[in-house]
């Protein structure tokens, strides 16, 4: 490994910021979205009566203490993306769109504020696609967003679903790259007990979504589209042999569109190195190689990679032009940095 230290890029990180928070406050409750206090005394954000499933951490907003683990953990810059607590599918379009025009603008502000340490990602109320895919229009060509993240899935419904095919348009028109990010919203019981809901549950919507793209044909109808999987992907590293097999052998009723083995579609996937095991990402970049995984931490939340650069380092199996891809080179290409 040479001395000089590559610019690092963390692709996964989310930001709630003061200013999101007093929005809220001031004209939130008339689209269905409050902060509250709970027993516990807890400060959550309740939208559309469903509360986030974690209080609202103050390291979500505190600026300074980002910077100070960003310098700490040798990050030059942050992608920063909303909470997906808050995306507010749910909600009627109009409300929807609010939170999402409340997020884009406020993210906006700190990005065009430090540009030397900060991207954004936009949020996109995917309840009404056409809608989503204006208001992410106005966060890249007027905000000067960089990447969009969504969910999993919509409530109940596969990304791949015809429907959201106005959203993927926009996507690939503008040359965005997509971030699929589970939710901690409506989780029974059996699977929130022992932080299952975020230790597997997470992991699991972002396989089941990105197995939707693939099997659902939407790289055949938009071949340009950028999706990065955060967690390292989920399953979707190991198990892919055992999706593409289903292309083939699924019953008539159950398949997808997809029109060619999932293989070549490969190169529309990309993967953070969140993954918090060492045989693991050295597996991922084997699997798929460097110049389709991206650093990302999950700052500040609990399951957070702490030290995303030494948990890159001590890989050193990597070669320079690798590390230098994961730490740099793919992040940046995605977002268009240089």
């Amino acid at each position: 490994m040479n001395a000089a230290k590559p610019r690092c890029l963390d692709i996964h990180a989310h930001h709630v910021g003061q200013p999101l928070v007093e929005r809220i406050n001031a004209d939130g409750e008339k689209h269905g979205v409050k902060i509250v206090k709970g027993e516990d005394g807890a400060t959550r954000i309740s939208v559309g009566g469903r509360l986030t499933g974690m209080p609202l951490i103050p390291p979500l907003n505190d600026e300074a203490a980002r910077l100070k683990w960003m310098d700490e953990a040798g990050i030059d810059v942050q992608l920063l993306a909303g909470w997906m607590d808050l995306a507010g599918y749910h909600l009627p379009t109009e409300a929807g769109q609010w939170l999402a025009r409340a997020q884009n603008e406020t993210l906006a502000e700190i990005a065009a504020r430090r540009p030397d340490r900060y991207a954004a990602a936009a949020a996109v109320p995917l309840q009404d696609a056409a809608v989503a895919a204006d208001e992410l229009r106005y966060a890249v060509l007027k905000l000067g967003h960089r990447a969009v993240q969504i969910g999993a899935r919509v409530e109940e419904e596969g990304l791949d679903a015809p429907q959201y095919d106005a959203f993927w348009s926009a996507a690939q028109e503008l040359n965005v790259p997509v971030i699929i990010h589970p939710a901690d919203l409506a989780v029974p019981p059996r699977i929130r007990r022992l932080f299952l809901h975020i230790l597997v549950g997470n992991p699991s919507e972002t396989t089941f979504a990105a197995a939707a793209l693939l099997l659902g044909g939407v790289f055949d109808r938009f071949p340009k589209l950028r999706v990065l999987l955060v967690h390292g992907g989920g399953c979707v590293p190991y198990q892919f042999g055992r999706i593409d097999r289903g292309r083939i052998t699924a019953p008539p009723f159950a398949k997808g569109s997809v029109k060619n083995p999932l293989g070549q579609y490969a190169n529309n996937l990309y993967y953070d190195t969140v993954l918090h095991d060492d045989e693991a990402f050295r597996y991922l970049i084997e699997r798929v190689g460097a110049g389709q995984v991206a650093l990302g931490s999950d700052y500040p939340f609990p399951l957070r990679d702490q030290d995303p650069v030494k948990f890159i380092n001590k890989n050193n199996n990597l070669d320079d032009s690798a590390r230098r891809a994961v730490c740099w080179d793919t992040g940046a290409a995605l977002l268009g940095l240089k």
